[in-house]
């Protein structure tokens, strides 16, 4: 193979959710059960139209949509690949391998997903976007009435009376706990090394390599597979979706910022106000504004603002501006060394919208939360590992052995971690919150394949 920039893919056969972030303001998430094969077949074929490829567009659409696939809902169509996909994708979420590191206990519990509907039903997950309200909603009557067309059954997410997962638009860029969002994503470009051995290619954990599925001439560090035989040509140029919906407890938030403010006051001075705010940057790493505590240690920067350029070593090697258990030095440590058994750091490439209107104080009633699209080649090893690191901090020497601390904001805290959170100062000041509360709740979980579109025209029966 020659060493070379120019990827070997072709956009037009990848969905484009996976290789571009789309910023259309409204989206609906669209949870469906096939009865049949030909009902199926159908129901994608009705769809094909208005599947969005990662080619390049010059005006936006107005209206789009992209297609995942369970493990259930490719059985489906293709009954002979029952023991060719990796075995995470095949046993679900709800697995005990996989719970090994997603640890969805308490009220997260796989039990209560989808409000006890049967998790193996999802078939197939469909996003819908729009630029409007008028067109989000003309294209989800079209998917809606082609499943009634072809026998489809539409889950919603919550119960049979509930709402669809329908992105809260007035947040924007905005989650629900008052963070800007969708900042910090890998590039996705090609591995290239032509100094390398002849025929080899170093990939870094954001290479697009480790994402799309089928090259692994490309040097990939996670594998992304099958690669071989069928399955792996109805798998390749897609993309894993670990598709997760998150509440998120805004009265518990709020209230624990307000009831550690004046620890923080009495150790750093200043207001209150100030104080719930830094604690807020402490538990992600980011001011709610976007700024990175590495370069705006004291307070919101409007030119740091989603800024992604910086390094913790050796800029902030004690903690002492962003902690280590800070959510977002978790997510991506970037420089920080991790033990060999962790390496490489790996990368997820994320879409996530806000759910459910805004709860309204004292009582903060309502369900909202996350609807996130996590996106990786490799389930166990990009997706999960990085899950394991949030409910246990324990992958770099830059965390006490034995201590197993937590991920600040996403852990779950009745997982095997410890739900203390440190927040140093100085070398000889910090502030110990004894235990963080549950701030995340986990309302389901589905792993799907984002096939290709030649893949999706196979399974539709329309000749390639």
């Amino acid at each position: 193979m020659t060493n070379s920039p120019l990827p070997p893919y072709q956009p037009g056969n990848v969905q484009g959710i996976i290789l571009r972030g789309y910023t259309h303001p409204h989206s609906c998430h669209m949870l469906f059960t096939f009865t049949d094969r030909p009902g199926a077949a159908g129901f994608i074929r009705a769809l094909l139209p208005y599947v969005q490829s990662a080619v390049a567009w010059s005006d936006k659409p107005e209206r789009m949509l992209n297609i995942g696939l369970t493990f259930n809902g490719i059985l489906t169509f293709e009954p002979g690949f029952k023991n060719q996909f990796p075995s995470e994708f095949k046993d679900g979420p709800w697995s005990g391998d996989s719970q090994l590191s997603l640890q969805d206990t308490g009220a997260s519990d796989p039990s209560t997903w989808w409000n006890g509907q049967d998790k193996q039903a999802i078939h197939c997950i469909v996003h819908v976007y729009g630029m409007t309200d008028d067109a989000l909603d003309s294209l989800v009557t079209v998917v809606s009435q082609s499943a009634a067309t072809n026998s489809v059954s539409e889950i919603l997410p919550f119960g049979p009376e509930s709402d669809r997962l329908q992105q809260y638009a007035p947040l924007k860029n905005f989650i629900h706990f008052g963070y800007r969002d969708s900042i910090d994503n890998p590039g996705l470009g090609w591995p290239v090394d032509p100094a390398g051995p002849a025929g080899q290619m170093k990939s870094d954990p954001g290479d697009a390599n480790n994402f799309l599925i089928g090259y692994p001439e490309a040097g990939s560090q996670f594998h992304p597979g099958p690669l071989f035989g069928p399955a792996g040509e109805f798998a390749k140029d897609g993309c894993y979706n670990a598709f997760r919906v998150l509440h998120q407890d805004v009265g518990v938030f709020e209230q624990f910022l307000t009831d550690t403010a004046p620890v923080v006051v009495a150790a750093i001075g200043g207001s209150e106000d100030h104080a719930r705010e830094w604690l807020a940057a402490k538990l992600v790493g980011r001011w709610r504004n976007g700024s990175p505590l590495v370069l705006s240690p004291d307070k919101p920067c409007s030119t740091t603002s989603g800024a992604t350029d910086f390094l913790y070593e050796p800029d902030d090697r004690d903690g002492f501006k962003c902690p280590f258990s800070a959510h977002s030095r978790v997510a991506n440590p970037r420089d920080q060394a991790v033990y060999i058994s962790d390496a490489p750091v790996p990368r997820l490439i994320r879409r996530g919208v806000p759910y459910g209107a805004p709860p309204a104080p004292p009582k903060y009633e309502g369900e909202c939360g996350l609807v996130g699209l996590f996106l990786c080649g490799a389930l166990a090893g990009q997706f999960e590992m990085l899950y394991s690191w949030m409910n246990t901090n324990g992958f770099s020497a830059k965390f006490a052995p034995g201590l197993n601390t937590q991920d600040a904001l996403l852990a779950n805290r009745g997982a095997a971690g410890d739900p203390s959170f440190t927040i140093a100062i100085a070398k000889d000041k910090k502030i110990k919150i004894p235990s963080l509360p549950q701030f995340i709740v986990t309302r389901g979980t589905a792993y799907c394949l984002l096939p290709s579109m030649k893949t999706l025209r196979r399974v539709a029966g329309l000749s390639e």
